[in-house]
């Protein structure tokens, strides 16, 4: 039986691990958020939020992470910044008039990010932290009204290595829900839908998402 030679496996236990010795990461994911729905909440009268329900939207994240230490060739510890904006499109009824209506949020975050490598295959398990610092808006008919939020999110996650030689681009996947597990107040009237957006811009906006994405190290 022929014996495979040290340089071989050097060869591919480097390649196998090339990722893990990159210094910067790049990605870009697109997330489907899911909201608080809302689904036949009356407002006054005979007025109810009839479509949309704010609940599952839409958005981006742009993240770049750079590489803090790593340990032998299976794990890797990085911290970065992002950029993320999410959304989520409803409609109000009052009598015969219907009025559009949006939630959205955008604003910058700071992550603290753990990869465990399999080796020779390309795949890594992935989980982290986000500090993320947003701008919240309630917008109906174009009247917006807007809080600031500070809330940590955990993100776990998986990613598959495309083989590359000078770069290494990846495909990613993600579920990311905030830390904090407080549900929103009760409705079952006109004001208690007033405290439900003001809990809203307190941090029961989006409560949980799935991202999808892709990115290079290098």
């Amino acid at each position: 039986m022929r014996l495979t030679s040290p340089l071989t496996c050097l060869a591919a236990l480097l390649l196998g691990t090339a990722p893990l010795r990159a210094q910067w990461d790049l990605r870009l994911e697109l997330p489907r958020p899911t909201g608080q729905s809302l689904p036949q909440t009356l407002l006054s009268g005979s007025g109810q939020l009839v479509s949309g329900d704010f609940d599952t939207g839409k958005g981006f994240i742009a993240t770049v992470n750079r590489r803090i230490f790593q340990v032998g060739p299976l794990l890797k510890l990085e911290g970065g910044l992002e950029y993320s904006q999410f959304t989520a499109n409803g409609s109000l009824a009052t009598g015969t008039a219907t009025q559009g209506t949006k939630l959205k949020q955008q604003g910058v975050g700071v992550d603290l990010n753990a990869q465990v490598w399999v080796p020779f295959v390309g795949i890594a398990g992935e989980i982290g932290l986000i500090q993320r610092l947003q701008r919240y808006t309630f917008d109906t008919a174009g009247a917006a009204s807007h809080k600031d939020l500070s809330r940590t999110w955990l993100r776990v996650g998986a990613r598959w290595r495309i083989p590359s030689v000078v770069v290494h681009p990846y495909v990613v996947a993600s579920y990311q829900q905030p830390v904090s597990k407080d549900r929103p107040v009760k409705l079952g009237s006109a004001s208690d839908l007033a405290a439900y957006f003001t809990a809203q811009g307190s941090g029961q906006e989006f409560e949980r998402m799935w991202t999808f994405g892709a990115g290079v190290t290098f």
